[in-house]
């Protein structure tokens, strides 16, 4: 055991036992895990798929895999409300000589919000590791089925093996965070579509189906040449949700190519206004260019790429809309 542990497995008789924090064991749901071997067979899959890592397979060596626990709560919030807000519309008619005339006009909108969001956030302050994030995401968008810690066998611990993240966030405060960003979920969409929000009535409800589930994560090391990388596994279903990997020649050729595009965009640009004497023209191409080309040289000057199949927002995600 170490400070981490919420729950410590019996090396005798498989029953785990809740040794630390206020909750108690019989409410903590765990999502089962694949092992070891099956999710070192999942990183070699991503190897044969990857179209760079493919080409490099003989020199890549997986160095070790780490798996452990990590806790989550997950409740349903119930939002009621009204939004009014604005959108500025591209508005055209045609006159009788047949010419198209186009004006921006505001148009202003009322929505009445009534619904169940389905929230997941860490109940760990400390939430920055490489593949968290990912890890939320994937399980919002497929909602694995869980069981409860103690209907886990025998048998299954002893599969599983695995450390199990302590909590640092009770009931009480994950309650109180999901009402807060329930609310901020929905502020966040009219936000996203909204030239201006004018008036903003919502409130949430307390969260119901309150519980703290266990999830499963993985993490492959690998080694390629003289550097380490690491791919992150859901330990449910194998999936790799972010990745980082070397960088073959012929991408980092790619990148460089990128860089000569941009100063020639730039050059190009700031050469054709000048001989116009559009300063525009020339300040669009400039700052055009000199976007392109640091944004391939910061990739060239990385030495690794990061790849990730999922996206995650907010400290409580929200999943399925109910």
């Amino acid at each position: 055991m170490s400070p981490e542990t919420i729950v410590a497995v019996c090396p005798y008789c498989g029953f785990p036992n809740h040794i630390s924090g206020n909750l108690k064991t019989e409410n903590i749901h765990i999502v089962p895990t694949m092992d070891k071997n099956a999710i070192a067979k999942a990183f070699w899959k991503r190897v044969e798929r990857d179209f760079d890592l493919k080409r490099m397979k003989e020199q890549i060596e997986i160095v070790d895999i780490e798996g452990h626990y990590a806790p989550y709560w997950v409740g349903d919030v119930h939002v009621e409300g009204d939004v009014e807000y604005m959108v500025r519309e591209e508005e055209c008619h045609t006159d009788s000589e047949g010419e198209t005339h186009c004006h921006t006009v505001e148009r202003h909108y009322h929505d009445h919000v009534d619904e169940t969001l389905g929230l997941i956030g860490s109940a760990r302050r400390q939430v920055k590791s490489f593949g968290v994030d990912d890890i939320i995401a994937h399980y919002s968008r497929h909602r694995p089925k869980g069981k409860k810690l103690l209907e886990l066998d025998e048998g299954e611990w002893g599969r599983i093996k695995l450390e199990v993240l302590n909590t640092e966030m009770d009931e009480v405060q994950a309650k109180m965070m999901m009402r807060e960003d329930a609310i901020d979920v929905i502020r966040n969409r009219y936000s996203a579509k909204a030239d201006r929000i004018e008036r903003f009535d919502v409130t949430a409800d307390e969260p119901r189906n309150v519980s703290l589930i266990l999830l499963p994560m993985w993490t492959v090391y690998y080694k390629h040449e003289n550097s380490i990388y690491h791919a992150v596994f859901a330990g449910w279903d194998g999936k790799d949700v972010a990745a980082t990997e070397p960088m073959p020649i012929w991408r980092r050729a790619q990148y460089m190519a990128g860089i000569v595009l941009g100063v020639l965009i730039g050059a190009a640009g700031a050469a054709y206004g000048g001989a116009n004497g559009s300063a525009m023209v020339s300040l669009l191409s400039l700052i055009i260019g000199a976007g392109a080309g640091g944004y391939f040289g910061s990739l060239v000057l990385e030495g690794q790429r990061t790849e990730r199949s999922t996206g995650f927002m907010g400290n409580f995600m929200g999943g399925l809309k109910r």
